[in-house]
Formats: structure tokens, sequence, C-alpha cells
């Protein structure tokens, strides 16, 4: 028996100004719609991956997946996804899926069959995307999850009531001859300590305030709004100096050369040194 597609209320409002915003999904956990705890991370899943928490001041969080475990304090500890690219170099499929169908698909089908190279969990693919490649046309669906892989396919289903917009033709694995296919896993699937994984090839997910950061347990990660932090250095007592980037050190501090992507602006006038800084997140 295959997995079905939840529809729950999208968004609850709760008396503690937060909304939850539930996705779509196959999650087969039982929902949890008490008011989450931002500071404490979960052992075991309490909501489908990629679940939006919105306060009425602005913030905003998502919930994930733990990839790794850290002893860092949790002073600005930004978070990032380590899920390599589908197809990159030396990537044989662990992260993701590029190639074609094992199966043909029809206009409204709403799941597809990918090639099994490796033993895919029920829901590996949770809350990712998936691209399609139709001849004269390009489409892509957010993936609500994943039936347990058989150890040569694993079924696919797609967030869209209407399913499949075009059909696909099936190919040999990962060679030319039908529809291509790359499948994403949920940029919230992997999160890792951005200070052991370095900033030079990786993007920021957010600043975890959980007090433990443990694999394979489950956190929210502030996205958007009001963030105090600890910079790598003081800034702001120059000109001009309001953004905020991703450091090397998994900090936030100044942009610089070796920043790599900009994650909010400073919140507060600023003309001396002083320990610490509200910015505004802007990665959603």
């Amino acid at each position: 028996m295959g997995l079905s597609v939840q529809r729950p209320l999208h968004k609850i409002i709760s008396k503690g100004g937060a909304a939850i915003w539930l996705p779509a999904s196959c999650y087969t956990g039982q929902f949890s719609l008490a008011i989450p705890d931002v500071y404490t991370e979960d052992a075991s899943q309490k909501y489908p991956l990629g679940t939006k928490l919105e306060f009425a001041d602005g913030r905003v969080f998502r919930y994930g997946k733990i990839g790794a475990t850290s002893t860092n304090v949790p002073i600005a500890r930004m978070v990032v996804n380590a899920n390599l690219c589908p197809g990159a170099t030396g990537e044989p499929d662990v992260d993701g899926y590029e190639g074609n169908l094992y199966a043909a698909v029809v206009v409204g089908d709403t799941y597809c069959d990918l090639y099994q190279n490796q033993a895919d969990a029920e829901n590996f693919y949770e809350d990712g995307m998936l691209a399609v490649y139709p001849s004269g046309h390009y489409v892509e669906y957010r993936i609500a999850g994943n039936e347990l892989g058989n150890g040569t396919y694993v079924r696919v289903y797609i967030d869209s009531k209407n399913g499949f917009r075009t059909a696909m033709t099936a190919g040999s694995a990962e060679s030319t001859g039908g529809t291509g296919v790359t499948a994403y896993k949920s940029i919230f699937s992997q999160m890792k300590d951005a200070a052991a994984e370095g900033s030079s090839y990786v993007s920021s997910l957010g600043v975890c305030l959980a007090t433990g950061f443990t694999a394979n347990y489950f956190a929210w990660v502030q996205r958007r709004g009001r963030c105090i932090i600890t910079p790598t250095a003081y800034f702001g007592d120059s000109a001009d100096e309001r953004m905020a980037q991703l450091h090397t050190d998994g900090c936030i501090a100044l942009k610089a050369s070796y920043g790599t992507h900009t994650v909010g602006y400073l919140t507060q006038r600023t003309e001396s040194g002083y320990g610490d800084l509200e910015v505004w997140l802007t990665l959603e």
C-alpha cells in the first residue's frame, strides 16, 4: 500500500501570537499543533520538514532535521544546507537524483518512480523539489514525500492535486532515452553547523536557537526578522557598514571579501564597539 499525500489545514493561529503553516506531505507521524519551542531540539519529528512558524513581530522559522552533532554554543550559530547538488562530481545520488524515470508517467499522475541508487528511506525526499524536462516544456514540483525504496526504484509523490502537467517517458538508469528529471532533497533535511562545514560552498539556512544540536534530531531555524547575534568582529563603526553575511567561521559578520552571501542587515544605529548586534534576517 502506497503513501498518501496529506493536506492539513495549512495555517493554524495560536494564542501565542504565532501561525503554523503545515505543508502538504506524506509525513506519517502525528501532527503536533502545540506552540513550538524554538529553543529546544526534538528527538523525534513533530512537524513535516519545511513547516513554517511565523510570529506576529515578523520572525519566521522553518522546521528541519539536524545532519551532524555540534557542541558550539548557540550564539549566532548559523546552520547551512549540507546536501550536495544531485549529479555533482563525486556525488552518486547520495543527496538527490539526476537521471531518467523508471516508468512512464501520464498527465494527471501524482507520483513518479526514480531508479534506486541507494536504500532511500521513507520520505527521504520530503519537502524537496523535482524538476522535469519533457520535450519543449519545463516544470518543477514540490515533493510531498516518497515510499521506502525497494532496491530497484523509489516512488516519489508530488505536491500537486492535478498531478503532472505533461506525459513523461521512461529510460535506462541515468542515461539518455527518457525524460530527464532531477530530484533535490529539502534544504532543511540535512542542517549542519556552518563552522564545521565552512562557508565556501554552502548557503545559510538561518540561526539555530536550540541549546542542543544533535545528529538526526529536529529543530527550528530562524530565517527572517529580528535576531540578536554575536558577530565574528564588531562592525557598524564605519560609514555604510550595514550588511551582514555568513563567514567562514559560521558566524554573522560584516560583508567582506571572505564573506559569502548576505543574510541580513543591522537594525540599530551603530557608532562605537559593543558585544552583540541586532540584525534583521532576510533569508525568507
